[in-house]
């Protein structure tokens, strides 16, 4: 049980430093704060996720940087594609778009952002997981508990706040 709370957590933590990242690079791009992300909170839940996925596919698997490298770029291509798609169906709006750059696909997802997740997977498999993997296992079974049984109920109000907005903004729109 306590490795599904460890498997939250580390989710979490990514999802943090996934808003993080996307907010700094907007917020520079555009010249000032952005929040970014698909909830209200500071999460970015498509980090969390190809973080994972990377973590469970590519961890312990090779210390081979070049094949970590593309082998992580497929990887959260696929996670950004997929949730792109998602995203579109759900809610009826394109939530990120790279038409503007010169190599994309459906505007989904592009060349320089594979780059990036190529690049940030290799330095989550070898530095950022074993450190932030090894913070959440130090702590106390009761800590991790409390943390993420907090986080997951934060985390379900704030998604269940920005679905139905985001519900109530399509009717709207609609009509």
């Amino acid at each position: 049980m306590l490795i599904f709370l460890n498997y939250f957590l580390w989710f979490i933590a990514y999802s943090l430093l996934g808003w993080v990242y996307e907010s700094i690079v907007c917020s520079i791009g555009e010249r000032r704060l952005v929040n970014r992300g698909f909830l209200n909170g500071p999460l970015c839940p498509i980090y969390g996720f190809g973080a994972l996925i990377s973590i469970f596919i590519l961890e312990h698997r090779t210390d081979n940087v070049i094949i970590l490298f593309f082998s992580g770029m497929v990887l959260t291509c696929a996670v950004e594609y997929i949730t792109a798609v998602l995203l579109e169906k759900l809610f009826h709006a394109k939530w990120w778009d790279y038409s503007n750059y010169r190599f994309h696909v459906h505007g989904r997802i592009s060349l320089i952002g594979a780059l990036v997740f190529g690049a940030l997977s290799v330095l989550l498999i070898k530095y950022i997981h074993p450190f932030v993997g090894g913070l959440i296992d130090r702590l106390p079974d009761w800590l991790q508990i409390t943390l993420a049984v907090t986080t997951f109920i934060w985390v379900m109000l704030d998604l269940f706040v920005t679905v139905r907005h985001l519900l109530h903004l399509n009717k709207r729109l609609n009509e």
